[in-house]
Formats: structure tokens, C-alpha cells, sequence
């Protein structure tokens, strides 16, 4: 279960995300400055890989689990889909295209965005593309998009409900976004800021980029925030 919204602006865009884990898994390791890219993302220290990632320009790429995919071999060892962002890195211009170059039957079902350098109100367009286990799909972005591993169909109706009811459509803002991703109420695994007994968000990232890249990410485990702040290139 993950949960992703974005906002444009004049200078450049927000975007916010949900991590949603099983509480067996090992905790992420929090975003850093990668000095030779100059890229920041976070680690999942099991697949040695990422969900979530800044390039030196200001380029994001957001991964989720595509769960609705019916044709993923439960007998087949697969790849980490955290290593699917840390190659599209290694371009200086990451692109969606350059899911090309990858053997992707390696991968389990995904759905990667991509949230392009120049994004703005002027430049609006978002890239989402699918990885279904046979092929890619370009796919319209519907916010907020959500993933789940059970449930998918009450998950997503429960969730759209919440932001309907707190993200005004015209004129959305940060406040208001914020506000969706960190409420809890009682819906308990139905939440944006989901919990459940064997699972929960366990971080939720918010991604500012205008003349400047902040990444602030707050460890839902801990209760601890990370804030990172550079010049773009």
C-alpha cells in the first residue's frame, strides 16, 4: 500500500508519498546526498535499492508495486524493483523511456512516474507507465494513486474519498496535500497514513523542487524527520 499526490506551481512542482511496509521489514535507511550523481534518495537495505529519487537536476522518479497484475510467477526469483530507479539514474537524463534498456521480465509488476526537471504549471505533464509483467503501458495519472496489496478497489475508493473531502480542486495547496498524506482517522488500514497489524506507512517523503531541491522526509517508525536542501545544477 502507497499512496502518491503532486502539486504544480509557477516555479516548479511538489509531490508527496506514502512508503506502506509490512512492520517485519528492515527499516529504510533515510535519503542522503549521493556525492559523485549528486542524486538524493532513501535505501530499502533488503533489495539494496530505492522507491523514491532527486537527480542532480531536479528530475523525480516515484516507484509503486503494481498489485493488480495477475501474471507474476510466484515460483520465479525476481529482481528487486528498488534497482529499477537506480539504473534510470545512471543517465545523466533520466527518462521513461530508458525502461527500454532493461530487461524488465526481471521485475515484478510496477508502476513508475516520472516528474520531469522542468515540470510547472506551464509544463504539465506528468509521465506514468506501467510494467504489468508482459508490457508497458503509458498510463493516465488519476490522483491520488494509490497501490495495495489487499483490498486494492475499497483501498483506493476510501482514499480518493479522503482527498475529495480535503484537496480543493480548483486551487490545491501544499497545506492541504500535507494534511491528506498524514491522516490517520480511524479507517485504520483504509487510511492514507495506514496502519495495520502487520503493516503500516512507514515514511512519507515530500519532494519541494522550484529553484531549489528539499527533500524532507519524516521516518513514521521513529518519529523522526530528514530534511536535504541543495542548488539545483
Amino acid at each position: 500500500m502507497c499512496t502518491l499526490t503532486y502539486l504544480l506551481t509557477e516555479t516548479g512542482y511538489e509531490l508527496f508519498f506514502n512508503r506502506d511496509e509490512q512492520l517485519s521489514r528492515t527499516l529504510a535507511i533515510p535519503p542522503k546526498l549521493h556525492q559523485v550523481e549528486q542524486t538524493i534518495y532513501p535505501i530499502d537495505p533488503e533489495g539494496n535499492g530505492t522507491w523514491i529519487a532527486i537527480d542532480k537536476n531536479g528530475c523525480s522518479l516515484v516507484l509503486l508495486n503494481y498489485y493488480q497484475a495477475t501474471n507474476n510467477d510466484k515460483n520465479k526469483t525476481y529482481i528487486s524493483r528498488g534497482q529499477i530507479i537506480l539504473s534510470l539514474l545512471k543517465n545523466n537524463n533520466p527518462t521513461i523511456e530508458g525502461l527500454n534498456d532493461l530487461d524488465l521480465n526481471q521485475y515484478q509488476a510496477f508502476q513508475l512516474c516520472l516528474f520531469a526537471d522542468n515540470l510547472s504549471l506551464n509544463n504539465s505533464t506528468v509521465q506514468s507507465v506501467i510494467w504489468n509483467g508482459t508490457k508497458l503501458i503509458y498510463s493516465d495519472i488519476d490522483l491520488p494513486i494509490t497501490s495495495s496489496s489487499i483490498n486494492y478497489c475499497q483501498v483506493k475508493q476510501k482514499r480518493q474519498s479522503k482527498f475529495n473531502q480535503l484537496i480543493d480542486s480548483e486551487r490545491p495547496t501544499s497545506e492541504q496535500l500535507k494534511e491528506f498524506h498524514y491522516s490517520k482517522e480511524s479507517l485504520e488500514q483504509y487510511s492514507v497514513n495506514m496502519l495495520r497489524e502487520d503493516a503500516r506507512t512507514v515514511s512519507i517523503s515530500h519532494i519541494v523542487i522550484n529553484k531549489n531541491i528539499t527533500f524532507e522526509y519524516f521516518d513514521n517508525i521513529l518519529n523522526k524527520s530528514y530534511i536535504i536542501n541543495k542548488k539545483r545544477h
